[in-house]
Formats: structure tokens, sequence, C-alpha cells
């Protein structure tokens, strides 16, 4: 397995002094599952997953997701949000871009197909 943790830490600049706890669960050429848990406080940045087709589902706990379309650049606009509840599952199309944080201590199950590759990180039109 190879661990991404690190990688991720800084392209996801958590809101300072609260970290996601993250263990990779499983790691193909083809595929990554993620195992995270989330504290309240946490948020991760807009960003994107680098094309990969993304399926999460929340095991426990309710996450707030906020989704954003392009607009120029690295500069985005908010579309839509939803609450995620433990047992909803999401696939996200290779290009969504969005941003999470949890509602509480949570774990979400990630699943990248295929496996992650480097994301970009936006920013919402002020």
């Amino acid at each position: 397995m190879r661990d991404h943790g690190p990688a991720w830490h800084g392209r996801a600049r958590f809101r300072e002094g609260a970290e996601c706890n993250r263990e990779l669960v499983h790691t193909t050429a083809q595929l990554e599952v993620w195992l995270l848990s989330w504290l309240p406080g946490q948020v991760t940045p807009i960003h994107d997953h680098g094309g990969a087709t993304t399926i999460t589902t929340v095991l426990s706990g309710t996450v707030f997701e906020e989704r954003f379309e392009r607009t120029s650049g690295p500069l985005v606009r908010p579309t839509w949000t939803t609450l995620r509840a433990a047992g909803d599952i999401d696939r996200l199309d290779p290009a969504a871009i969005h941003r999470v944080r949890p509602l509480g201590n949570v774990v979400t199950l990630h699943l990248y197909l295929p496996a992650c590759t480097d994301g970009q990180i936006y920013q919402a039109m002020g």
C-alpha cells in the first residue's frame, strides 16, 4: 500500500490545527479506498479529484457538502448544497468540484477510480 496521507494533507489545507484522520485501506493502479474520520471544525478546501470517479458513503454522522462550477481559472461559484447522513452513497462525476465539512464527529469511506491523482484547489468568487 502507498500512504498518500502527507501529500493529501499538503493539498487539503484543513483549518489550522484540525487534521482529518485517514487510513489508506486498499490501493492498486486502478483504485484506492480511503477511510476518513472527521472532527468538528474541519473542512476541505474547494477541490476536484483530478479526473477520478469518486464514490463516497457516510458510515456515521452527517457531512455538509457544497458543489461548485468553474467560472474562470481557479475561480468557482456555488451551485448547490446538501447534507449527507449515515448510509448515504454519492457518486461524484470526474469533473465535480466540491467542499466537505463534518457536522460533529463523522466517518466516511471513499473509493477513487482510477487511484486518486493530484486534484486542483479552487477559490470561490468573492
